[in-house]
């Protein structure tokens, strides 16, 4: 399988990229603004990778990484099992919403869907939170 940017040298070269026969004189990939534009499009691509690859970040890192980007830590993390209990008791003890978010690096909203998914707060409380 031809990458893109050989696929554009070979027009740049006046080579039909998938017979390999020299294009015709008349033909539009023969003249020589489109030769140079040719040329140059097939290096740029060359030079990007092709897809890079994202690297798995360590629970650690993704947390470090919501920080740094203004969202809580565990911003998009799943509620763990023990997370859940915990969240249920310290609610049952009248926690405010937003001090629990506080508690589990997860934003307000993030803590009230869990609530409401766990049947301690009702859709229209969690609609009320922000």
């Amino acid at each position: 399988m031809k990458t893109v940017s050989a696929v554009l040298r070979a027009l740049a070269k006046g080579i039909n990229p998938e017979t390999g026969e020299l294009l015709a004189s008349g033909s539009l990939a023969n003249q020589p603004d489109a030769i140079r534009m040719l040329f140059a499009l097939s290096e740029e691509l060359a030079e990007r990778p092709e897809k890079q690859k994202q690297i798995k970040l360590t629970p650690e890192e993704r947390q470090r990484k919501n920080i740094a980007e203004g969202r809580p830590a565990k911003a998009y993390f799943p509620w763990a099992a023990d997370e859940k209990v915990l969240l249920d008791v310290k609610y049952r003890q009248n926690e405010d919403i937003n001090a629990l978010s506080q508690q589990f690096g997860r934003s307000a909203r993030a803590v009230a869907i869990q609530l409401e998914k766990m049947g301690l707060i009702t859709a229209e409380q969690l609609l009320a939170t922000r």
